[in-house]
């Protein structure tokens, strides 16, 4: 401030000596005139340079633009299983050589209303420079301004899940976790692959690939019934998924990332409707919301945090079973029957993978609804009992 002081004190004191000295010297008032700005420019640069370094230093920030695209090609995992029945738990597995692994195209997006949740690490330091920033879509376009000067190596680890959410912790290497709720995994959850970016340039665009972190769960459900007279009879009404979690902790650490399911369980309801069950496995129909269909893109699907599958991982479907004659006997009409089928024994090591999406085939096997059950009967002797007194009523 005092530089600029005397420099200005400077300046008027020769803008005098000249007015002075064009009245003695009768100079020029061009001269004078050209004089006088040039003075005023010298004055306006001195303040124009004594400004910039008074300014308290601010951080550069870098216009981030981010190209997004979701990994569409999922592989599917169709698998068969066998029914059963509460009572008979222990029937054998309904499986089939021809277990599908083909790849499908599955229909992944980014919702332009929601936010991805931006992360930013600082390569060298392993320092959080970009804590969980939500970045929205504006016009077509995902952009944020990302502050890098404080950078210590220049380059930022950049990664993002979406759905955003608020609740992230960090770890001392860089990696972190983040809380999915049961309403979050409905959004199907993504998370990123980590890109590294320069820091150097005031403008940059990142390419993040999203991947699928949780599993993507379908049905598909046939009659399995060997006996001609009891084939095509059942009505599928409902089915629920009990057991699969729907909500966890999924840590992000590179090709390491995991998921850490929380212990608490939803019943999902694949279907509510009122359909016939088509006989054979080969006219197996996928499950929609509310009726069979061939169409696998009417399935009803559901996302899951996956985790190593048990016995407590099971699917119930309820039933109706049309009246029918079977060797002279008429069996009336039945509502609200139930089958229970593990899930369990089918995926490989009973481990789900993340980002796989899996078609299960229902097998209902009516032959272990109607189960014909054989009666012995036997009497026993009657049990005797003897008193020993004399019943005499004139002598009590």
């Amino acid at each position: 401030m005092q530089v600029q002081l005397f420099s200005n004190m400077a300046a008027l004191k020769t803008i005098l000596y000249l007015v002075q000295k064009s009245k003695t010297n009768e100079m020029k008032r061009t001269d004078l005139t050209s004089i006088f700005v040039a003075i005023v420019a010298i004055m306006v640069s001195s303040c124009s340079r004594e400004d910039r370094f008074s300014v308290p230093y601010t951080s550069q920030e870098t216009h981030t633009i981010f190209n997004i695209s979701v990994a569409k090609n999922t592989k599917t995992k169709s698998s068969t299983k066998s029914s059963s029945t509460k009572s008979d738990i222990s029937t054998k597995a309904y499986t089939d050589s021809k277990t599908s692994f083909d790849a499908e195209k599955k229909h992944a997006f980014i919702d332009s209303e929601i936010a991805f949740g931006l992360v930013g690490v600082d390569v060298k330091s392993r320092d959080v420079l970009v804590d969980a920033q939500p970045v929205h879509e504006i016009n077509g376009v995902r952009s944020t301004n990302v502050v890098t000067t404080d950078l210590s190596s220049g380059t930022l680890k950049v990664s993002a899940f979406y759905p955003h959410v608020n609740s992230v912790n960090y770890r001392k290497d860089g990696s972190y976790s983040v809380s999915f709720t049961p309403n979050d995994i409905k959004k199907g959850p993504l998370a990123s692959e980590a890109v590294e970016m320069r820091c150097d340039q005031d403008y940059e665009t990142v390419n993040l690939k999203f991947h699928h972190i949780t599993n993507s769960f379908g049905f598909k459900v046939c009659d399995i019934t060997d006996d001609d007279q009891l084939q095509g009879l059942m009505r599928i009404r409902k089915v629920v998924l009990h057991g699969m979690p729907t909500e966890g902790l999924y840590v992000c650490d590179g090709d390491d990332s995991y998921w850490v399911p929380n212990a608490k369980r939803q019943e999902l309801v694949f279907f509510e409707g009122d359909d016939c069950v088509a006989c054979g496995e080969e006219n197996a129909g996928f499950i929609g919301k509310e009726s069979l269909s061939d169409d696998k893109e009417e399935c009803s699907r559901m996302y899951v945090v996956p985790e190593e599958l048990t016995d407590k991982h099971y699917v119930e479907v309820i039933f109706d079973v049309n009246s029918f004659d079977y060797d002279g006997t008429h069996y009336g009409s039945v509502c609200g029957m139930s089958q229970v089928i593990p899930i369990s024994g089918v995926v490989p090591d009973d481990v789900l993978e993340k980002g796989l999406q899996y078609t299960f085939i229902l097998g209902l096997n009516l032959e272990s609804v109607y189960r014909t059950i054989e009666f012995t009967a036997s009497v026993d002797d009657w049990e005797g009992k003897f008193d020993c007194r004399i019943l005499d009523y004139d002598n009590e």
